[in-house]
């Protein structure tokens, strides 16, 4: 390096600062950059995060152990006193699980050849009832007589009130096989001869107290037991509900099941605690409890010989290991779904800075010819170039990163990102500020190479080649690819990220064009024409010397136009996409959960108004029976909804689209008459001689193939069991809410007067002891929040088995992934949008501070300065409607494709069609509003502070 190069470098460090608005381009160009690239590893991280919050907030807390977060060691028949301790160790062993819990119960009825029924009795009287244990389940109990804490065993207070049992009182517990007094659901208890077998083995024990139950009579109320339902015994005698429980302390209950010589069921079960539902900490538990099964089924291994030492089976249940492996796949999907939109994002990102280092090299382009004439070496010239950027990239990329990092601790799917995320977004900070560096060492050094050749008299090309036929073929054959899928890849193809920008830029671009060379056309004809000659010379002087200041700021108008257009279009899309992906996530949870809140009860009359298919319901809710069947005549499975239209309409979730409001239209074709004619014929029942018995009942068709059942105003069968339903068809529809598969949608008065008029028995509306009690399941439909449905049936002493929500749904993994995916869209819309805004703000400051001489003549004839501004916003205001304009094309193609790019999880229904949401579009024409007026506020201020003495000593 010579002498006389380095105070060139040792200024160029601050020259950056007095650029003025190009110095502030470059460094929102740089900190977009950043951002961009850092939030792909950091949407991963939070998604990841995410998904798994999500995938164990699906997993209702009362189902069996193989689908919960927990781990399960399970013994069947006797278990040896020193194997409880080193089972109970291994539990306890596995990562992230909480305090195990032991449990056990009389299992002889499921267990041995004989199965015997387990009773308990006063005297002769006998009923059936289990004996069971588990830890804290004493301490739940609602009491209703007794003192909390004694020692014994608890009874439901009907349960003990019939019988006549007082605290303090004797039973006696235990089994037999002569127990056909003892009447249950399905039949009477069990009676058989075997040999070597007492017919009645009992223990007598202690009444302790009594509990509440729900309105079934069985099941304890309390939150406890309602969470822990699925793994309550069953019913041994065929009721839908739990077994009636003999419930007490560990102590009471060995002692019990031994003098009955009971066979036992013994569970030794954790949870996953809080602090493990992280990817990395549920990873450590799954292959913990993975180890643990393998071993369990490892004849050879040392927890087989625990669990089988006495003659007992054993078994291993847990899901973790399919739940963090399902986890990982939707936190996969998710990832998927940002990388297409990061690399697409990313490369907007790069476009802007190279564009705004091409607009540094313009401004500097005297400067560099200067220094390469008086023969400064090109690597000072580019070293100095790379110290006047130095501070703006850094500082942009700095403050680029610390953005992406902020955004997603306060915004994204899950806060916790983990140690690994500053030092990803730290990384992706750094290599910003090296690739703005490097790039612009390119620049320079293409710019220097220039300038020698015409110092040296040589021809220089100015060509830009073939760009836009280059991007058209690109364009068409991603079209074409997108168009040829199947239509399942959503956001987890990279493809669906990148196209909305191809189509864009070349939609737009071509738009452009073509709108240049009709425009030159008609220029041409207007030259030739005297009128139009005549008329054009009425715009005067000044006006045209104002209105044409476009065309002399550096860059072309059309290319103004071409980048405002893809930053609002970009926007745009990333609008309309989130919206619509929303609205279909909320038409797909509705479907889902069917309603807000949705709580399983045992029977419709424990709501109150009497037996019947209108129970005593507050506005907003809706009783839905539930069950399965085959429809005639190829058997085709489907699900059996049996609704009362009328509430319905208020307690259903029917979303925002098109099929569920066709699917509420369709509730007024399920009539409270049911059709006389056994063929399907349209005869009303109260026809002369139509045989209710016989009679055909409205239905509607939800997702049913017409091959499979014909269309409105033809019949068909369902059958239930031994039962069978012959409908006739009012209708069909695509989807309707709570259904997940074809089904046949009743209304309850119609069909439950079809089984009243056959076998009142088979009425799921009415009391006693029926086969359908088992058939139907009885939900409660709301439009209420889940805890305060909960809340209410609580305080009707209504036991709720199961429950399901609105919001239960919408955090189905790959709708909340795509709504992630959408909201990842909108940021890089905004960026986009950013970015043109920034560009078309510094051409306009560039225009003024170019066209200052001609403002300086114009201002001494006499020309107003609030004159130059309305011309100018004038000018502005048409490019910015050319910008609308020439987006139009381009983007109505977008909204063609746009349910083949975003759709969330297109296996579930509805499916996505094609909607033009008008609030995102003018709220994107809102944008390009405000761009608009700061520009022109932009010129205004510029033009203000501009100094006639300056203006003459400007070398530009």
């Amino acid at each position: 390096m010579g002498g006389g190069g380095w105070p060139l470098l040792r200024r160029a460090p601050g020259r950056m600062l007095r650029s003025g608005s190009l110095a502030v381009m470059i460094t929102v160009s740089v900190a977009l950059l950043a951002g961009l690239v850092a939030a792909g590893p950091l949407f991963g991280r939070s998604t990841a995060a995410g998904s798994l919050e999500r995938k164990l907030a699906t997993v209702p807390s009362n189902t069996q152990l193989t689908r919960q977060a927990a781990l399960g060691v399970t013994v069947l028949g006797p278990l040896a006193p020193a194997a409880e301790p080193r089972i109970t160790k291994k539990v306890d062993e596995v990562p992230w699980l909480g305090e195990p819990v032991t449990s056990t119960r009389a299992s002889a009825w499921q267990l041995d050849d004989a199965q015997p029924t387990p009773f308990l009795a006063v005297g002769q009287r006998r009923r059936e009832a289990v004996l069971w244990y588990r830890t804290g389940a004493v301490e739940a109990l609602d009491v209703v007589q007794g003192r909390r804490g004694t020692k014994g065993i608890w009874l439901p207070d009907n349960v003990a009130r019939s019988l006549g049992l007082e605290p303090g009182d004797t039973f006696r517990a235990g089994k037999t096989i002569q127990g056909g007094d003892i009447v249950g659901c399905a039949g009477n208890g069990t009676v058989a001869q075997v040999p070597g077998m007492a017919a009645n083995t009992s223990a007598r024990v202690k009444l302790a107290g009594t509990y509440r139950t729900g309105a079934d009579g069985a099941l304890p109320s309390g939150t406890y037991f309602s969470s822990i339902a699925a793994l309550l015994p069953g019913d041994p005698l065929g009721c839908p509900t739990p077994a009636t429980l003999m419930i007490g302390d560990r102590e009471s209950v060995e002692t019990a099941l031994a003098g009955a010589q009971e066979t036992p069921t013994w569970t030794y079960s954790a949870s996953l605690v809080p602090a493990g539902r992280t990817p990395q900490h549920l990873e450590q538990a799954a292959s913990a409890a993975q180890l643990l099964k393998v071993a369990g089924a490892d004849p050879g291994s040392e927890l087989t010989g625990l669990l089988t030492g006495e003659g007992a089976i054993g078994r291993v249940e847990t899901a973790l290991p399919e739940l963090q492996t399902q986890a990982e796949a939707d936190a996969r999907t998710a990832a998927d779904q940002g990388r297409g939109i990061a690399y697409a994002g990313g490369t907007l990102g790069l476009a802007a800075v190279v564009v705004a280092l091409q607009a540094l090299a313009q401004r500097r382009r005297r400067e560099t010819e200067l220094l390469l004439g008086l023969g400064t070496p090109v690597p000072v010239v580019i070293g100095a170039g790379a110290l006047e950027l130095l501070l703006p990239a850094v500082l942009g990329a700095a403050v680029g990163g610390a953005g992406a990092w902020l955004a997603f601790e306060q915004f994204g799917p899950q806060s916790e990102l983990g140690p690994g995320a500053v030092r990803a977004t730290v990384l992706a900070a750094g290599f910003v500020a090296v690739l703005t560096l490097v790039a612009n060492a390119l620049v320079t050094l293409l710019q220097t190479r220039t300038i020698a050749r015409n110092l040296a008299g040589l021809k220089v090309s100015r060509g830009g080649g073939p760009w836009l036929p280059l991007l058209t073929g690109a364009t068409v054959l991603a079209v074409g690819a997108t168009l040829s899928r199947d239509g399942n890849s959503s956001y987890t193809d990279p493809l669906a990220a990148v196209l909305p920008i191809l189509v864009l830029a070349c939609g737009c671009a071509l738009v452009v064009r073509f709108a240049g060379m009709v425009a030159g056309a008609f220029g041409r004809w207007r030259a030739g024409s005297p009128a139009q000659a005549s008329r054009g010379r009425a715009l005067t002087s000044p006006d045209r010397l104002v209105v044409r200041g476009l065309r002399n700021t550096g860059v072309a108008v059309a290319d103004l136009v071409v980048i405002l257009a893809i930053g609002i279009g970009v926007l745009a899309y990333g609008l309309v996409s989130a919206n619509t992906v929303h609205a279909s996530a909320l038409d797909k949870a509705s479907v889902l959960a069917g309603a807000n809140s949705a709580a399983r009860i045992p029977h419709s009359y424990d709501l109150g108004g009497g037996e019947g298919p209108t129970p005593d319901l507050p506005a907003g809710r809706s009783v839905v029976w539930r069950a399965t069947g085959q429809l005639r005549p190829d058997y085709v499975t489907v699900d059996v909804l049996v609704v009362d239209p009328a509430t319905l309409r208020r307690a259903a979730s029917w979303g925002e689209g098109p099929d569920l409001a066709q699917a509420r239209t369709a509730l007024g074709l399920l009539g409270s008459g049911s059709t006389g004619s056994s063929d399907g014929g349209a005869s009303e029942s109260g026809s002369a001689g139509a045989d209710p018995r016989n009679a055909t009942v409205p239905a509607v068709l939800v997702g049913v193939d017409a091959n499979s059942a014909g269309t409105a105003g033809s019949g068909g069968t369902v059958l239930m069991g031994a039962d069978e339903i012959r409908i006739g068809v009012r209708g069909s529809v695509k989807t309707f809410p709570g259904t997940g598969r074809p089904t046949i949608l009743f209304d309850a008065t119609s069909l439950f007067a079809s089984f009243d008029a056959r076998n009142p028995n088979l009425d799921p509306a009415r009391k006693g002891i029926s086969e359908r009690q088992g058939t139907f399941a009885t939900w409660v439909w709301s439009k209420e929040s889940p805890a305060s449905l909960d809340r209410d049936l609580a305080d009707r002493n209504i036991t709720v088995t199961s429950s399901r929500s609105l919001e239960e749904s919408l955090a189905t993994p790959v709708l909340t992934s795509s709504g992630w995916a959408a909201g990842y869209q909108v940021v890089l819309g905004v960026a986009a949008a950013a970015l043109a805004g920034l560009s078309v703000v510094v051409a306009v400051d560039r225009r003024v501070a170019r066209a200052a001489p001609v403002d300086l003549v114009l201002r001494r004839f006499g020309l107003r300065r609030s004159r130059l501004i309305r011309l100018r916003a004038t000018e502005l205001a048409l490019t910015c409607l050319g910008a609308l304009a020439a987006l139009v094309p381009p983007f109505a193609l977008m909204l063609v494709l746009l349910p083949r790019l975003v759709e969330p999880g297109p296996d579930l229904a509805p499916a996505l069609g094609i909607q033009v949401p008008l609030g995102p579009l003018a709220l994107s024409a809102l944008a390009a509003a405000v761009v608009t007026l700061v520009a022109v506020v932009v010129a205004a201020r510029r033009s203000a502070t501009l100094k006639p003495a300056e203006v003459l000593r400007d070398d530009q």
